[in-house]
């Protein structure tokens, strides 16, 4: 019965080792790759930012610690499922001296990764240029911090107000849902509408003027 139980404990212990391993120790990396030189930007699983910049062979690591509050937005919003489903190349083919390259690794608690490849040239789903933005202002965080809650809120939020997400693209509040603490977007000049939870704008936009 010892025997059993031990082996019973033995093979639980090694389960255990195994998902540790599967495990992922980050959340998002971002590579971004020009004539220059490259980029890296890693959000670890443990709150620890990094970006490491490689130009003309000259290194450069930047740290950063984010609060908790904002580590779990991203690593979460890093596992949404519309993400995990666009293609993996979006890149457009065109090549040039200056043409700038990414690729993105998303991961998941259970270990699973996802690839997408882009170019600064990309037509990108809104769900791209959504990925793109949140990115955007994650490695915005090493150039200042983010806006405070108080930025955004339903009172600072009436419809007509211009909001530029972190990747350039404008958008307009169409109506906002106080209860529900939510807002409706439209795009200035995309052909699309979305609904964004107030409390997390401050990851994708700059706040409004």
């Amino acid at each position: 019965m010892r025997m059993v139980a031990a082996s019973a404990l033995l093979l639980c212990l090694a389960v255990s080792a195994e998902a540790a391993e599967a495990a992922p120790t980050f959340c998002v990396e971002w590579v971004r790759q020009s004539r220059e030189g490259y980029d890296r930007l890693t959000l670890f699983s443990d709150r620890n930012l990094v970006w490491k910049k490689n130009r003309d062979g000259v290194a450069n690591v930047e740290r950063r610690t984010l609060a908790r509050e904002e580590s779990a937005f991203y690593c979460e919003y890093f596992t949404h499922a519309d993400l995990w489903s666009l293609p993996a190349d979006l890149r457009t083919g065109l090549t040039g001296e200056f043409a700038v390259q990414s690729l993105i690794t998303l991961t998941r608690p259970d270990g699973l990764r996802k690839s997408i490849r882009l170019d600064e040239l990309s037509a990108l789903p809104a769900e791209a240029g959504a990925l793109r933005s949140v990115l955007e202002g994650l490695r915005n965080i090493f150039l200042g911090p983010l806006a405070p809650p108080s930025r955004f809120t339903a009172e600072t939020l009436a419809p007509g107000t211009l909001l530029k997400r972190f990747d350039g693209v404008v958008f307009r509040v169409r109506r906002v849902e106080k209860e529900k603490e939510i807002v409706e977007l439209e795009g200035v000049r995309e052909p699309y509408r979305e609904f964004k939870k107030i409390g997390e704008l401050r990851f994708q936009f700059s706040p409004p003027e």
